[in-house]
């Protein structure tokens, strides 16, 4: 499972609000700071939850989730995230978050119905392992929110959300966010609203533009198709390499595939597994090599390395001299 690089720019300006590093944050979690602005680029799902976790525990803030995602915006999401803002009303902008999620997350899944008067949003959150599920749930309905609020306007409010989750100790963080009926340890996930408001024009329909916004969203979907198993073999690449323990066994083991048909697949696409973890590494290596508040040490490290030494003899051999005299350079 992965998730669109510039969705996480969402917990890195949450971050920064709360005066930490998000750069460090997002080393941490075996993250390229640089994949926040590369719209080709996607992370595990395994990365992506290790950010949220880390970013919530650095906060020691209870109500992480509701102050940063106030600071949600349409580019984070993409050509998807534009096109929810200028759908005709919020059923369309459900409906096409359904039909092309997972442009942005593998992890969208849900099922739209009525019941009387309501419209009833139903999130299936899946079985992941989260580190912390109940803190994964409510970051995905509060974005859910958020986004309405962006199209709708300030003023929405659901007129339910059910919760898996039991009740916290405390939910006055929930109700002031939410700002409706709240019910925990439900059967679903849902968020409910009157049908009125899910079928209310929306100020920002714009029918050209959300028009070729969608044309461009099938585009890039099938671009992912094409290259989907070098992009899942890239994102697993990168979620193990500070382990130290990526090999073709290793990614092949994680996608559910013997070596040979890893091999195969990627022959198919003019690629090799050697080829890919090369070429990361060297573009992960050049970034890092920038970046004066990392030491060679530590990008060894995160590069995957077992020794600096080794580390030097491969930047040299991709950049023609060491990492030491190629920082040297660059300060100079």
């Amino acid at each position: 499972m992965t998730i669109f690089a510039p969705a996480l720019g969402l917990i890195w300006k949450g971050v920064e609000n709360y005066g930490l590093d998000p750069r460090e944050l997002f080393i941490e979690a075996g993250i390229d700071p640089a994949l926040r602005t590369d719209i080709t680029a996607r992370v595990t799902e395994r990365q992506a939850d290790d950010l949220l976790w880390l970013a919530k525990q650095k906060s020691h803030d209870d109500n992480f989730v509701f102050t940063i995602v106030q600071n949600m915006m349409p580019s984070f999401l993409g050509a998807l995230g534009l096109a929810w803002v200028t759908s005709a009303t919020l059923r369309k902008a459900f409906e096409r978050l359904q039909r092309y999620g997972r442009m942005v997350s593998d992890e969208v899944d849900m099922e739209m119905l009525e019941q009387g008067s309501d419209f009833i949003v139903r999130l299936f959150i899946g079985q992941y392992p989260y580190r912390d599920p109940a803190l994964r749930e409510r970051h995905r309905v509060a974005n859910y929110v958020q986004l309405c609020r962006m199209a709708y306007g300030a003023n929405f409010r659901p007129g339910l959300i059910r919760f898996v989750h039991a009740s916290p100790a405390n939910a006055s963080a929930y109700y002031e966010f939410f700002q409706c009926e709240l019910n925990f340890a439900q059967e679903m996930t849902e968020l409910v609203m009157p049908i009125s408001i899910a079928d209310e024009p929306l100020a920002g329909f714009n029918p050209h533009l959300v028009q070729n916004l969608d044309q461009m969203i099938v585009e890039c979907l099938a671009r992912m198709d094409r290259n989907d198993i070098v992009s899942r073999t890239r994102a697993e690449i990168l979620s193990g390499l500070p382990s130290g323990t990526v090999s073709l066994e290793s990614v092949a083991a994680a996608l559910h595939m013997s070596t040979r048909s890893l091999i195969r697949k990627l022959s198919d696409e003019n690629e090799s597994f050697k080829n890919l973890l090369a070429s990361i590494r060297k573009d992960l290596g050049e970034k890092y090599v920038m970046n004066k508040g990392l030491s060679l040490t530590e990008i060894s490290f995160l590069l995957g390395f077992s020794e600096t030494s080794s580390f030097s003899r491969a930047y040299k051999n991709w950049t023609g001299m060491s990492p030491r005299a190629h920082r040297a350079a660059l300060q100079a």
